[in-house]
């Protein structure tokens, strides 16, 4: 969801799944204080369609099964601290899919912040 309605109780960052319901009728489904909760498609407010999501994008949520795919390069945006945000997503399970040297090389990366107040000290 990219935008709040609180009469459906659906919130921005919430994630749901289009499923077919008992009748057949595709419809959002969410999991909502461990309640399945079904709404009309037309009903939905503002959303993003997703196959799959970002590190950042997901956090503040978290997946029963989490599913990590890194690059087979080395890029810049790979540290520890991305790596640790992508697998504290994951509740029960979590498959890495990358090469060994890459994730290696990611664990020993830390991120270094560059926020600039120091020179204003």
């Amino acid at each position: 969801m990219t935008q709040n309605d609180y009469r459906q109780q659906l919130f921005n960052g919430d994630t749901g799944l289009i499923l077919k319901d008992e009748t057949g009728q595709l419809r959002a489904c969410f999991l909502i204080d461990k309640v399945l909760c079904w709404v009309d498609l037309i009903r939905l407010p503002a959303h993003e369609t997703a196959f799959a999501i970002t590190i950042h994008k997901s956090q503040g949520s978290e997946f029963e099964h989490v599913c990590v795919v890194l690059p087979q390069e080395d890029r810049a945006i790979l540290n520890r601290e991305l790596l640790y945000t992508a697998i504290t997503r994951a509740k029960k399970h979590i498959s890495l899919f990358c090469n060994e040297a890459i994730v290696c090389k990611t664990v020993m990366t830390q991120h270094e912040r560059e926020t600039g107040l120091a020179g204003l000290f």
